[in-house]
């Protein structure tokens, strides 16, 4: 029981120190989760998803939250959200996309995202886990997302 007690104490004031870090942040990033672009076609995470918990944790805001759920989007709703920042998983095989097919497509190739540089790849588990280092996970993401910010350095 103590171990666990300890453990729970431990990510409570990392979320705490989360929020203290991102509470101030004025013009919050607009973040992308991009799930899998197979085919050219973009399957993003909208609202009710783990996405838009790990981006609002980290102090941004879901460029497609209008949408539920995982889904297809459009091009033209890509286009229309302008997102600051793709976040997509680590990942390789089928769903696997690089930064070239990224940074090419016809849609994200119009979004502040890919014109300034902004992809951001993490591991799923880590962002999506929702476990003990979720804050963690929350925290790094914040630091990548406002890296020219001094969200970090605090």
């Amino acid at each position: 029981m103590k171990k666990a007690d300890t453990l729970a104490k431990n990510v409570s004031l990392q979320f705490d120190e989360l929020a203290r870090k991102t509470e101030n942040i004025s013009e919050r990033k607009k973040v992308l989760f991009i799930l899998s672009l197979q085919d050219g076609r973009i399957m993003a995470g909208g609202s009710d998803t783990h996405a838009d918990g790990i981006i609002q944790l980290a102090g941004g805001q879901n460029a497609v939250k209008s949408i539920s759920g995982y889904k297809p989007v459009s091009n033209e709703a890509v286009i229309e959200a302008a997102p600051d920042i793709i976040l997509m998983m680590d990942r390789r095989g089928d769903h696997a996309a690089n930064n070239d097919e990224i940074i090419k497509h016809p849609a994200l190739s119009q979004t502040p995202a890919t014109k300034n540089g902004k992809i951001i790849r993490m591991n799923g588990l880590y962002i999506l886990g929702f476990g003990p280092r979720t804050a963690e996970a929350a925290t790094e993401l914040s630091a990548e997302m406002y890296s020219d910010l001094s969200v970090k350095a605090n």
